[in-house]
């Protein structure tokens, strides 16, 4: 009986002979190269490992692997191509296709645009699903992670307490709750070509008036509440206070009692949910000041107290 001599060459450095000669442990090793080169994802994403899966499924891939050591040279060949065909095939057939593997949900929720207007008004979004970051306010970039300044208002899906992902996304199996009717970002931005498209127009997020323009007496309070209490307002104040102002003062406790106690109002007089300030209002301005370094505490006597964090 012979034995097939063992190969102690460099793998890359002809990998056809590595594939004649190797045990299955270089093909592993190949195949993995292989797969990085014909992907290009990051190797921790989960398109990724859902390609990899259906790959190596059409390509019969574990039983290839085992059989590797017993295969005569022109089998290895012939099932190495079939592999390679399998995998081509499954990335040309979902080359613009999204796999739901959750990546884009786990990393946060998606800004809304005018187009998701209808959601609202199909009942397909509720009020309380929802969070204004107003103009002025800071955020993180979803392509760069920098942080970045709201030169205007966005509409916003909220994110998960447990973990910062998407409301609407349920794992194991990872799963969007209302894929069919999800919002326009989601559709318009997948993982898999987002370097490919321009950020979207600036007159295409919805925004507060879009939703609330027509209720007038709501519409007012949003409208005064964004006048006294606008971010850019907060920080000039801010800013004076820091540099001992005398009027800053003033302007800060105005901003933060006149937030507080229109909250107050719109929950006790109005019956509106808890839930739902955070997009009629934004974020409390008391949670806001915190960018600043800053906390706001209400004593006893209902009146803020402001200390340094750092």
């Amino acid at each position: 009986m012979t034995t097939k001599p063992k190969f102690t060459g460099k793998i890359r450095a002809n990998p056809l002979i590595a594939l004649e000669r190797g045990g299955r442990e270089v093909m592993l090793s190949l195949w993995k190269e292989y797969l990085s080169e014909l992907l290009d994802l990051n190797p921790k994403s989960g398109r990724r490992r859902l390609l990899t899966e259906r790959i190596e499924q059409a390509g019969d891939f574990d039983r290839l692997y085992q059989d590797w050591n017993d295969l005569t040279t022109p089998e290895r060949a012939d099932r190495w191509l079939l592999l390679v065909q399998a995998a081509k095939a499954v990335v040309q057939q979902t080359q613009e296709t999204c796999l739901r593997c959750g990546e884009c949900c786990t990393q946060g929720a998606p800004v809304l645009m005018m187009a998701d207007l209808s959601l609202f008004q199909d009942d397909l979004l509720h009020w309380t699903e929802v969070y204004t970051l107003r103009r002025g306010e800071k955020s993180i970039s979803p392509k760069t992670g920098e942080e970045v300044v709201l030169a205007e208002e966005r509409l916003k899906v909220k994110e998960s307490s447990k973990g910062g992902h998407c409301l609407f996304f349920a794992p194991n199996p990872n799963r969007c709750l209302i894929y069919d009717q999800r919002p326009q970002e989601c559709r318009k931005l997948p993982c898999y070509r987002a370097e490919l498209e321009k950020a979207p127009d600036v007159s295409g997020f919805l925004n507060r008036q879009a939703l609330f323009g027509e209720v007038t007496e709501l519409w007012e309070f949003i409208a005064t509440h964004e006048e006294r209490c606008a971010i850019n307002r907060l920080a000039t104040a801010l800013q004076d206070l820091l540099e001992q102002k005398a009027a800053a003062t003033e302007v800060v406790f105005d901003i933060l009692h006149f937030d507080h106690y229109l909250r107050q109002m719109l929950l006790q007089e109005w019956q509106v949910p808890a839930a739902s300030l955070d997009l009629l209002l934004g974020r409390p301005v008391n949670q806001i000041i915190q960018q600043f370094d800053l906390q706001a505490e209400m004593t006893p006597e209902g009146v803020f107290q402001l200390e340094r964090l750092r």
